[in-house]
């Protein structure tokens, strides 16, 4: 798995809300922020490392090493 070195900012997010979804600004802007706050958390729980969009515009996350080694662990 490649090192993600930039997340989607939060601007970004909100694009992205906003596009695939047809929200107002306002509530994309709402939505992206609570999005946001979730991401910070699960990365300060060592959860994830970081997230980005991929080459077909998915929000992806990328899992800290301790949960990978975990999931691929129950999953051989």
């Amino acid at each position: 798995m490649p090192h993600i070195s930039q997340s989607a900012s939060l601007k970004s997010i909100t694009k992205y809300l906003k596009l695939a979804h047809g929200l107002t600004e306002v509530e994309a802007q709402s939505q992206a922020k609570e999005v946001w706050n979730n991401l910070v958390d699960m990365r300060s729980k060592g959860y994830i490392e970081g997230w980005y969009f991929d080459e077909h515009g998915h929000l992806e996350l990328e899992p800290s090493s301790e949960v990978l080694q975990q999931i691929l662990g129950r999953v051989r």
